[in-house]
């Protein structure tokens, strides 16, 4: 079967855009992690039999083992999923894709008779029952009694064993005319009536060469076993000193196994390749697998958890409950209580979100707390992990704000990565205290916001002036402009104002297309503000240059004005692309992304720590679109944080927003019927994002659109740059251009595969492969540009699953967008405040 790894591109054009903004509309419409399959075998046992014996033992008290719950065996189709993700579709599915599938934990049954149970095989006619009173073997079968046998009667019934019958006489025989002998009495009764009663001479000389060749054998095992002994001496040392527990710990050795026989080698590939501190276990663990091989079976599954990266020490962790130590007593060794804490606090949510589950009885509480390694497993390496998290070591790369590490060539690049700013300080020929902002310029913080553009990309004046209630699908409140030098926003100050063109050029900086309202304060001296004829057209002009207007918004002294402003419509889908990408080695035939250049996009981060798990995109100020698998099985939205206004995923984000979730929204058809089918998502906010430069809605297509074959569109995302469980996500956006491709070519490339390209999905890539989404980029947008503006953006696809990553004729397939655009629209108009 083939590996799916659900990846997360999509490719759509359209005709129209659609931003949708928090009114009501009336409408309608598988990954740590892919979704992995399991097959349960169940062998099918017969049993023939002439007749049933039945044995009761009143004098040996044998008790009846219970019955052990029956194990099946699971095949797996391994998948590898694309998100931010492997569990699933791409899913994370689980690397990745769509939905994941709980797998039970059973252990091994030891097939048996039950006591006094009839058979109910046809061929069974007769039933003979053995009464069993007497301590003595004689006494026992001469009190054994015969049901449906005549006198003259053959009885040829097969030879059984009672669980309740001691082991010397579960060996009975039955002879012709009813003569019953056990198998003991029938040798003793052979070796009683010798051939002859002299022994011949040849017979002697046999007898003698016999045991000749015995004591000759045994004299060669006795050289053998002393020839081993001294080439390998007992470990054993008599010292004359006091050994502590402490040193006993240090002193023991991993390299030798503690108890052969009871200890076995650890084989599972999963904990060799974590490399845990150490090589012997035992069975059954704590799961109730009794082999590891059942073992390696689970962590096919659970493997999503460490691919998430929740916690670092998941493995460890994982690998002392499936595949315990065993300890230099001989007896399992079980994790410490602050490892299972810690791993159930920071990865309980991909548990959930994999469908998952530890046993409940797996209390954490009930595993001891010790530094010996003897006694349990992880104390040292939480400790190390604290340490780390306090102060991150960077070991390759950039270290600044003391815990946060960047790549290396984002130093002095021109945009500013850390919170204190050193990563752009110091930098080629830029006096002290000086900023670089790339172009070996140099600009202090009293140049930022001031109306001239400093830096080669213009990132100096950005960001400037904004509403001061809200900056959202419409905009309100009074206009303010950053204080760079003070760094805090104030009140703009207007020296002159029209009417009738005034608060439209205001709303049109900020994005909008109307102006609905404006409201005039007068501040300062009573001295007159200046108007003359030439104020509508420098207004005008403010509009094709709006750093003009900047320049003369700080100008507080003598007479001026504030103004309150009302702004709708605002405009979906601008990019204004800061600076050319470049070429990035670090994703599949793509180029990297600068800060700024595709505001719409969002990262999802799930857990306690905001671990990032997939991508999606905005769609309004409140509406986050993104695919179903990235959702799982979580409808709780407490467990979510979304990241938004961010290229950079390890940069202190001046321009980014931090966003809880109100409301999870799957599609409620995802997934039935046709794998990965219905792959759509919506997060509502807990609260409006405020717009700017940086962060902005995508347009949506016009639920009529058809995306044509050929059209080149842009995957964007944080994903790997190979289907790899080393490879890690990437730091920062990176983008792929490819061609959206016929569906019916699609299906064709797939169906060797058993895989079905519906009309809710759509495929982008080249018949060579080599351009591709994949791992992590999951739930992401497929970018296609507006045919009647070159410089709008709408969202086409959501990336959702693919096999592999850019392999030859197997594209990245998307959830098409223009088919779900009635059911989105319907959602944010039920939910929306």
């Amino acid at each position: 079967m083939p590996e799916i790894a659900q990846r997360h591109n999509v490719g759509v054009n359209f005709d129209s855009l659609t931003h949708i903004p928090n009114q009501k509309v009336i409408a309608d419409t598988q990954e740590p992690a892919l979704q992995k399959h399991s097959q349960s075998v169940t062998p099918r046992n017969s049993q023939t039999c002439h007749e049933t014996q039945k044995y009761s033992d009143s004098h040996a008290n044998t008790a009846i083992p219970s019955p052990l719950p029956q194990q099946s065996e699971n095949n797996t189709i391994k998948s590898t999923i694309r998100h931010d993700s492997n569990v699933s579709s791409d899913s994370f599915s689980p690397n990745s894709s769509p939905s994941y599938t709980n797998k039970t934990m059973e252990t091994p049954l030891l097939k048996h008779h039950e006591v006094g149970k009839k058979s109910t095989n046809s061929r069974c006619d007769k039933v003979a029952k053995y009464s069993v009173t007497g301590a003595s073997k004689d006494a026992l079968l001469d009190k054994i009694v015969y049901e449906g046998c005549g006198k003259d009667e053959l009885c040829n019934t097969s030879l059984t064993k009672s669980i309740s019958t001691p082991a010397s006489l579960q060996a009975i025989v039955r002879f012709r005319h009813g003569s019953n002998m056990s198998l003991h009495h029938r040798i003793i009764r052979d070796m009683r009536r010798p051939s002859t009663h002299y022994p011949t001479r040849k017979r002697l000389l046999f007898r003698f060469g016999q045991v000749f060749l015995n004591a000759v054998a045994l004299i060669a095992i006795a050289g053998g076993l002393a020839a081993y002994f001294r080439a390998y001496p007992s470990p054993v040392h008599y010292v004359n000193k006091t050994i502590t527990s402490v040193e006993i710990a240090r002193g023991s050795s991993d390299d030798m196994n503690p108890a052969p026989g009871l200890c076995l080698p650890v084989i599972v590939s999963f904990c060799h390749y974590h490399r845990v501190s150490y090589n012997y276990t035992m069975f059954p663990n704590y799961i109730g697998h009794f082999t590891q091989r059942d073992a390696q079976q689970e962590f096919e599954m659970f493997n999503a958890i460490v691919e998430v990266r929740c916690y670092e020490l998941a493995a460890l962790f994982l690998c002392s409950v499936f595949v315990p130590k065993c300890g230099s007593t001989g007896r399992s060794v079980t994790p410490c209580s602050k490892l299972c804490f810690e791993t159930k606090r920071r990865c309980g949510f991909f548990l959930d979100l994999f469908g998952l589950t530890l046993p409940d009885y797996l209390d954490c509480s009930m595993f001891p707390e010790s530094p010996n390694p003897n006694v349990c497993i992880g104390y040292q390496e939480v400790v190390n992990e604290e340490i780390r998290a306090l102060k991150p070591v960077c070991t390759a790369g950039f270290q600044c704000d003391n815990r946060r590490c960047i790549p290396q060539d984002w130093r002095c690049d021109g945009h500013i990565d850390c919170e204190d700013q050193t990563d752009e300080l110091n930098c080629f020929t830029c006096a002290k205290g000086l900023i670089h902002c790339g172009g070996r310029r140099c600009i202090s913080q009293t140049h930022m916001c001031d109306g001239v553009v400093d830096c080669p990309w213009g990132q100096d004046e950005r960001n400037c002036i904004r509403l001061s209630e809200r900056m959202g699908d419409i905009g309100y409140g009074q206009l303010h402009v950053f204080h760079a030098e003070r760094q805090m926003w104030q009140p703009a100050c207007l020296k002159t104002w029209d009417n009738g063109t005034s608060a439209q050029t205001l709303c049109s900086i900020l994005g909008y297309t109307r102006a609905s309202s404006n409201t005039l304060t007068r501040r300062g001296d009573n001295s007159m503000l200046l108007h003359n004829n030439n104020t509508r057209y420098e207004w005008k002009s403010y509009r094709q240059n709006p750093r003009r207007l900047l320049k003369n918004l700080k100008n507080c002294n003598g007479s001026y004005l504030t103004v309150e402003v009302s702004c709708t419509n605002y405009v979906c889908g601008r990019q204004r692309r800061m600076s050319a990408p470049r070429p990035s080695l670090r994703v599949v035939g793509g180029t990297e992304a600068s800060p700024g250049d595709w505001p719409f996009l969002v990262a999802i981060l799930g857990g306690p720590e905001e671990v990032f798990y997939c991508a999606g995109v905005l769609i309004a100020d409140q509406w986050v679109l993104t695919a179903s698998h990235c959702v799982g099985n979580i409808s709780d939205p407490s467990g979510w944080t979304i990241q938004l206004g961010i290229t950079r995923r390890h940069s202190h984000a001046y321009f980014g927003q931090k966003m809880k979730v109100r409301r999870v929204v799957p599609h409620p058809m995802y997934n039935l019927g046709v794998a990965h089918d219905n792959d759509v998502a919506l997060f509502q906010l807990k609260s409006r994002v405020s717009f700017h430069d940086h962060l902005l809605p995508v347009c949506l297509p016009s639920p009529h659109y058809e995306l044509a074959p050929g059209t080149m569109c842009t995957v964007i995302g944080w994903g790997k740059r190979e289907d790899s469980e080393t490879t890690e996500y990437e730091p920062a956006v990176n983008e792929v251009q490819v061609p959206v491709l016929n569906r019916e070519l699609c299906n064709i490339w797939l169906q060797q595969r058993n895989l079905n390209v519906t009309e809710g999905m759509i495929c982008a890539g080249y018949a060579e492969g080599g351009k591709d989404a994949c791992q992590g980029d999951s739930g992401g947008p497929l970018l296609c540009r507006d045919d009647a503006g070159f410089d709008r953006w709408f969202v086409g696809g959501i990336v959702s699953w693919g096999i592999k990553c850019a392999h030859p004729h197997l594209p990245g397939v998307y959830t098409y967008v223009p088919r779900y655009v009635p059911w989105i629209i319907r959602k944010m108009s039920l939910y929306s405040n």
